[in-house]
């Protein structure tokens, strides 16, 4: 008579090892993906309507990307050239001496931050 094999409980409510675990990048772009939507769709912040629809479409790229460690950190990379190339062509177009900078300006920027780390987190913590 042959050995089988036991099998895999793959619904993530047996043992905490063998549960399925989001990686930090993962996590981080579900958290940066739902905010843009929430800035973009809360009328709190005075955004422009091109302004609303890309942070819409960031966020959902960013909720459907967050599913897999290798397409979040792939969202981290696209976030900060995307949102770092707006970061530097809004700077570069202000031609005042002491020019402050606008709130589409600071959102470019906290957009590119988040890029950033989401790229180079590290996947888990030590044990």
């Amino acid at each position: 008579m042959r050995k089988e094999a036991p099998v895999k409980d793959n619904t993530g409510k047996g043992d905490p090892e063998t549960r399925p675990r989001l990686s930090r990048a993962q996590l981080l772009a579900l958290i940066v993906g739902a905010l843009q939507v929430v800035v973009a769709l809360v009328p709190v912040l005075p955004l422009s309507p091109g302004n609303q629809t890309l942070h819409v479409c960031t966020g959902l790229v960013g909720l459907v990307l967050a599913w897999k460690h290798e397409y979040a950190r792939l969202y981290g990379i696209a976030l900060l050239l995307v949102y770092g190339k707006l970061l530097i062509t809004d700077v570069d177009s202000s031609t005042g001496w002491l020019q402050l900078p606008t709130l589409e300006t600071v959102a470019y920027g906290r957009t590119a931050l988040a890029g950033l780390v989401i790229a180079l987190v590290p996947a888990f913590g030590r044990r």
